[in-house]
């Protein structure tokens, strides 16, 4: 049963029938030490009511409202039976004076018994009469919750039905909505109950309009960006199969290799932006030694340092144990360093550093290169911008990477002129995760 109405119906039925049962329970049971008291009372009055000397049997009398089974006896001081109110059921007599309660031929029998002028009296009861009046009393004063519990259940099915109504107008809203819609529902006359609901769900669109957008922009970008290049790759093959001498074809080859590789890093650095923007990566967190990745991605690099004849060095301390994703933060240092290499002109130098103070972590990379005006430096981050003059082919998705990685890392990216000469310096400040000790790189 997964309908909330009727889980709702059932059990404030049965906590009506259950205390229902419980206040029957109670009246019975105070009902029966009414009807005990009472007729303990009439039994008693019987017995002191009979006269002093033995009567015949046809002038004695009783309350008859005590009821037809009352059984009165008298006995002799000898024991012989004087007085038998019933001769088809006649009791022993039992031992003891005042009331008790004893069992004969299965049935339980109230009994109070006296002496009177040398003659012992016993009045006997069933006990059944009184409980049979206990439950009549329970059941005349119950019957009319009985009766009323189909109108109570229709009218918590028609009450829980109207209090559910807003939350199936909310559903009604988003079934007829649009694939496209994202506008958020309204919150105005909704219950204090359902209003956390409509208002997280008003957020989830809110986040699925961002990712949307994200999406169309990024399709619409890398559209236009993988156009220019693969009609170039076309025109470079035409060109390679007209060309009419070995020297030609050659360096038809070459350039069609150079453009090739240049569209083999597009298509890589557009998957990597893909995903860093859906943040699948912090859903992965792990302790990671900063210092560590920072030394083998550098390394990575060296042999292309040394083709373009440039010097890169490395300036690394202590480990710098933060919480991150090691894919994702290699990607960073690598665009980072590449960025560096690429803009920096033969001769040239590519300082990588990591310093470690007060908490944070600092990674630097500072080239030899033209550098990037102070007006331009937050349009870098932007995807697909390339600065004019730059002399550089790339696919302006570099900074836009570092970006996105370092926000889902909750660091921060800083880009500062080169003090010693014409260069620029990237600085992204991360912070240290305290549950780690740094001496022991594991953690505490």
């Amino acid at each position: 049963m997964n309908s909330l109405q009727q889980k709702l119906l059932v059990w404030l039925l049965g906590g009506v029938l259950l205390s229902t049962s419980v206040a029957g329970l109670g009246v019975y049971w105070l009902a029966h030490d009414e009807a005990n008291d009472l007729f303990d009372y009439q039994i008693r009055q019987i017995a002191i009511s009979l006269p002093e000397t033995a009567m015949p049997p046809e002038k004695l009398r009783y309350d008859d409202d005590v009821g037809e089974n009352v059984d009165v006896q008298v006995w002799d001081v000898t024991g012989r039976l004087l007085f038998a109110s019933s001769q088809r059921r006649i009791l022993p007599r039992f031992a003891g004076a005042g009331f008790s309660t004893v069992r004969y031929r299965h049935k339980a029998w109230r009994v109070y018994a006296t002496w009177r002028q040398q003659h012992a009296i016993q009045v006997a009861q069933p006990m059944e009469e009184r409980q049979e009046l206990a439950a009549g009393l329970a059941s005349r004063s119950l019957w009319p919750f009985g009766a009323l519990i189909p109108l109570l259940a229709g009218l918590i099915w028609l009450v829980v039905g109207r209090s559910l109504r807003p939350l199936q107008n909310v559903t009604q809203a988003l079934e007829q909505r649009d694939a496209e819609a994202m506008q958020p529902l309204s919150l105005a006359r909704l219950p204090r109950e359902i209003q956390p609901l409509v208002d997280a769900i008003n957020r989830l669109l809110d986040r699925l309009d961002q990712a949307l957008q994200t999406q169309r922009a990024f399709i619409a970008d890398a559209a236009h960006e993988l156009r220019s290049p693969l009609t170039a790759l076309k025109l470079q093959l035409q060109l390679t199969e007209r060309a009419a001498t070995e020297s030609q074809r050659a360096a038809s080859w070459m350039k069609l290799n150079q453009r090739l590789d240049r569209t083999i890093h597009l298509v890589k650095q557009l998957l990597t932006l893909a995903r860093s923007e859906s943040q699948g990566y912090a859903q992965r967190f792990e302790v990671v030694d900063l210092s560590e990745l920072v030394r083998q991605t550098v390394g990575d690099f060296a042999a292309l340092a040394q083709t373009q004849q440039l010097d890169l060095r490395l300036q690394s301390g202590s480990p710098a144990l933060v919480r991150g994703q090691s894919d994702a933060l290699r990607i960073l240092v690598a665009n980072l360093v590449d960025n560096a290499i690429r803009y920096t002109p033969a001769h040239g130098r590519v300082d990588v550093g990591l310093t470690v103070q007060r908490g944070r972590a600092s990674l630097n990379v500072t080239d030899t290169g033209p550098g990037i005006p102070a007006v331009e430096r937050e349009r870098v981050f932007d995807r697909f911008y390339r600065r004019a003059g730059s002399g550089v082919s790339g696919s302006g998705l570099g900074l836009a990477i570092v970006r996105n990685i370092a926000g889902m890392h909750r660091a921060e990216v800083l880009l500062t002129d080169n003090t010693v000469v014409t260069g620029l310096s990237v600085t992204v400040v991360f912070t240290l995760d305290d549950s780690v000790d740094p001496s022991f790189g594991r953690p505490k």
